[in-house]
């Protein structure tokens, strides 16, 4: 059923599902089955945290990069790591505040999860809380954290450009755009939205705040939290985790499949809505399956230091060359091994020793079975020793 809002300055807002659930099936059973799977994984303490800490970071470089933020994942992993300070430079602001309302999410999904909340319940003063939280601390006119666009007379906000489906241009006037969220909230939590899967529901929240778009600045961000919000409450955790990485990936797929939402509003009603939601499940399955990926190479790398760890305890290798084959662990390819030798923690391993002793860790882990080396000198670990 549509819910159909006269705004005062904006025409008619219409709210409705407009999907092709029976066609979209085979892709929920998929994710859903991807998720069973990747939650049945013994996954260790250790490899848990490891997978937390970095769709944290792929999270907020997704979705801070499609904002134009230019941090690389390893600068932001710093930044969030660091202790934050009182006055950042709006760059390290920006990805502090995306850490903290990436926490925010977590925590509050979670509590609603422990008071047996089937489904989130999305509020207006959530929403202002995630934009207050992603904007505080940055000295631009363009945020006013937590509070709804207000345009001053003669300014138009635009959504887009043409080479992505074309400018949208979102409801202008204050009053349309605080009735529309209020008409927004009250109809995702209608009991229309909460029947259905949270895998619809939550890229449906997504496509219609960023319709109303209702901040002067961040809104992609809060949609993309909100949208994990609803996942993250619901059961659908894992399909969240690093969904932003996707978005970025394919970011013009992304805006042109909202647009082409957008559109369909009039040439299609009755599935408008049917090309960003399926756009967001593939998303939500792309995520999925790299987590399963990624959960094993982890755990493949645990078992890998714990047996170095043995041949150590055993004296079966001694603890320069435990040194050597943990580097190589952790290399995605084989290396030079001139290139190697010319690291500084290497050269400091071998500094006080003879040619000979160094000469003779290599000539034993190559005996061993332990690496491995090309002839044009490309080293590798080679795993449990398995020539």
């Amino acid at each position: 059923m549509a819910l159909k809002i006269e705004t005062n300055r904006s025409g008619i807002f219409i709210f409705q599902v407009a999907t092709d659930l029976e066609r979209i099936q085979p892709l929920l059973d998929k994710i859903n089955y991807g998720h069973r799977l990747f939650s049945s994984l013994p996954l260790l303490p250790e490899i848990a945290a490891q997978l937390e800490k970095e769709t944290l970071v792929t999270s907020i470089h997704g979705t801070d990069t499609i904002e134009g933020g230019t941090l690389t994942e390893d600068e932001i992993a710093q930044v969030i790591e660091s202790t934050p300070e009182t006055t950042q430079e709006e760059h390290k602001q920006r990805i502090s505040n995306l850490s903290s309302a990436y926490h925010y999410v977590d925590k509050t999904a979670r509590q609603s999860a422990d008071n047996g909340q089937q489904n989130f319940i999305v509020s207006e003063s959530f929403i202002l809380s995630l934009h207050q939280l992603i904007s505080g601390g940055i000295n631009d006119e363009r945020y006013r954290p937590g509070q709804y666009r207000d345009n001053p007379k003669g300014k138009i906000t635009k959504v887009g450009d043409a080479d992505h489906g074309g400018v949208y241009k979102p409801p202008q006037a204050h009053i349309d755009i605080k009735m529309l969220m209020g008409s927004f909230v009250a109809w995702i939590n209608s009991e229309e939205l909460c029947r259905l899967p949270s895998l619809i529901r939550a890229p449906l929240a997504h496509y219609y705040f960023e319709r109303i778009h209702p901040f002067q600045d961040g809104n992609g961000r809060v949609g993309r939290l909100l949208e994990k919000s609803i996942l993250l409450a619901s059961g659908d955790k894992y399909a969240s985790r690093g969904i932003d990485r996707y978005y970025l990936e394919n970011i013009d797929a992304y805006f042109s499949a909202f647009n082409r939402s957008r559109k369909e509003e009039k040439t299609n009603p009755e599935y408008c809505n049917h090309a960003f939601v399926e756009f967001v499940l593939k998303g939500f399955d792309v995520t999925i399956e790299r987590l399963h990926h990624r959960a094993n190479k982890l755990m493949e790398h645990f078992l890998l230091l714990a047996w170095l760890g043995h041949q150590l305890r055993e004296k079966h290798i001694n603890h320069r060359e435990h040194l050597i084959l943990d580097f190589l662990s952790a290399q995605p390819a084989p290396i030079n091994q001139g290139q190697l030798k010319k690291m500084p923690w290497y050269q400091e391993l071998y500094r006080q020793l003879s040619p000979a002793t160094e000469s003779r860790d290599w000539s034993h882990l190559l005996s061993q079975g332990l690496i491995t080396k090309s002839e044009d000198g490309l080293i590798k670990l080679n795993a449990f020793g398995v020539k």
